[in-house]
């Protein structure tokens, strides 16, 4: 949403390496948001990065991290937009990026080559404390998108994830436990409180 939009509605430019890239209408509207989206088809833009119309999205929808969430949270997801998000009316400006960055079928190989579909598996050794903040950090809150570094092909750097990464004009900090230059040294409540 723009500043002072009406929510869902898009239109937000995100500034990235190779140009704006514009938020879309995720509202139910038929016209001009997603109202005429099946599950499947949400599920398929979510997970996958694909609209409806076939077409692919650009990673800074972070469906590269919601490919790990679970059916049932993809589920619920749709039926919170369709059912109690207000329709809007209104299209978003749509992206218009430099060649050959606005050929979007160029994403299929992207994927390829960085998208792992495969979804959040608990880790045995961990106990549910642990599996359920690593779901989270992994996949709804998507935390990797802005706090991880990024290669000369705009993918996160997995070795470095959550290391700190540079979202447009802004940085987003360190937050892994290292100690000194992450938040391991942080507390519960301080890292609650912030």
């Amino acid at each position: 949403s723009v500043p002072g939009g009406k929510p869902f509605a898009g239109g937000l430019a995100l500034p990235t390496p190779i140009g704006e890239i514009v938020a879309t209408n995720i509202t139910p509207s038929k016209s001009a948001g997603i109202g005429n989206y099946s599950l499947e088809q949400f599920s398929d833009a979510l997970r996958k990065g694909i609209r409806a119309d076939g077409k692919h999205l650009y990673p800074a929808m972070p469906y590269t991290a919601y490919a790990r969430v679970s059916d049932d949270d993809v589920a619920a997801m749709y039926a919170y937009f369709m059912n109690a998000v207000t329709p809007v009316d209104t299209p978003s400006q749509p992206t218009t990026l430099p060649f050959p960055f606005n050929i979007r079928l160029s994403m299929a190989a992207w994927n390829l080559m960085f998208l792992d579909t495969e979804p959040f598996v608990p880790v045995a050794e961990q106990n549910t404390e642990w599996n359920r903040g690593a779901y989270l950090v992994q996949g709804l809150t998507h935390c990797s998108t802005c706090h991880s570094p990024r290669n000369l092909m705009m993918a996160e750097v997995s070795s470095k994830a959550l290391a700190g990464g540079e979202v447009g004009t802004w940085y987003a900090p360190n937050i892994t436990s290292d100690v000194k230059s992450g938040v391991g040294g942080w507390t519960t409540t301080e890292l609650v409180s912030y």
